[in-house]
């Protein structure tokens, strides 16, 4: 047995108890954060793809409209 008197190691065992409900909490809401994450990664992977592809359509827009007003 230890030399902890019971009273004491009561307290011990509610901290424990109350430790580890906090870190399922934590790890609850590090796993939410984590599926938030890899959906904003997800959506600015598509806005830089979108804005690539806006710059290449003004690109090429303008070299046509600059061809077709130089052979007029």
């Amino acid at each position: 047995m230890s030399a902890m008197p019971d009273f004491e190691a009561g307290q011990l065992v509610s901290a424990v108890t109350q430790l580890n409900k906090d870190v399922e909490s934590l790890t609850k809401t590090m796993a939410k954060l984590n599926d938030r994450l890899a959906v904003q990664e997800i959506q600015l992977a598509k806005g830089k793809g979108m804005a690539a592809g806006a710059m290449i359509l003004a690109a090429v827009l303008g070299g046509i409209s600059s061809y077709i007003m130089g052979k007029m």
